[in-house]
């Protein structure tokens, strides 16, 4: 009896036991935290200016400076103005060959410089109604501010040196007819400059609508508040009757 009652008990526990709950397996570690990398904001180009200004585009797309479409004498006379500029300012290592070569220039090409310059000094006078002195030298600053455009001037004074070394070697015959060519050829590096200023410009801003903080909303401070109490009465003194007349 005493064997039948432990067997039973022990059937009892190992049947509780197989219904106990079981022992979840421990949760596996939260994975790391992923990092947020932002990446730095586009920067212009060449170490440009922020506030660039970039002119305006032509039919064709490409952007329009003071040497798109010149020819003629008008193209010579530039072209010598932007070899200038080279000269004076270039300090790499093209500087010995290209003030040699733009020496030369002034030498082999003296005629067709002071004819051509005569040339444009006649136009814009006519184009002014003026003797054209001023706007000539008008013209002048703009063309040497135009060439000397720092964010450029790498790419220009190579291009500078390579231009002047043909225009040096070229029959003074033929030089007012090439020099549409060698003038578009010194104004690339800077049309490449614009191009990659706009890309820049684009990628600042796609930059700024993904990570930039939206703007602080600025409101204005409210207003006191006006107390509005009891109004105060107005007495109104009472008239004082005329003084009687003892006379009458």
């Amino acid at each position: 009896m005493k064997l039948s009652r432990k067997i039973i008990a022990a059937g009892l526990l190992a049947s509780v036991a197989a219904c106990a709950p079981k022992t979840p397996p421990p949760s596996p570690p939260p994975p790391p935290p992923v990092a947020i990398v932002i990446p730095p904001r586009p920067l212009p180009p060449g170490n440009a200016s922020l506030t660039q200004i970039l002119p305006g585009r032509g039919m064709d797309g490409r952007f329009v400076t003071a040497n798109s479409n010149i020819s003629g004498d008008r193209a010579f006379w530039q072209l010598k103005i932007a070899l200038n500029v080279a000269a004076i300012g270039c300090r790499g290592t093209e500087e010995a060959t290209l003030v040699s070569a733009y020496n030369n220039i002034i030498k082999t090409h003296a005629k067709v410089i002071k004819s051509t310059e005569k040339t444009v000094i006649t136009d814009l006078g006519k184009a002014n109604k003026s003797n054209g002195i001023k706007e000539r030298d008008r013209l002048s600053t703009q063309l040497f501010n135009y060439f000397a455009q720092p964010p450029a001037q790498r790419a220009f004074c190579t291009r500078a040196n390579e231009v002047a070394q043909l225009v040096s070697s070229t029959p003074t015959a033929q030089v007012i007819a090439q020099s549409p060519t060698e003038l578009a050829r010194l104004d690339q590096p800077f049309l490449d400059f614009y191009e990659a200023y706009a890309q820049y410009q684009l990628d600042a801003a796609a930059w700024d609508a993904k990570y930039a903080p939206p703007p602080a909303i600025m409101t204005a401070p409210a207003a006191p508040a006006t107390a509005y109490g009891p109004a105060t009465p107005t007495t109104t003194p009472a008239s004082t009757p005329p003084a009687s007349n003892p006379g009458a």
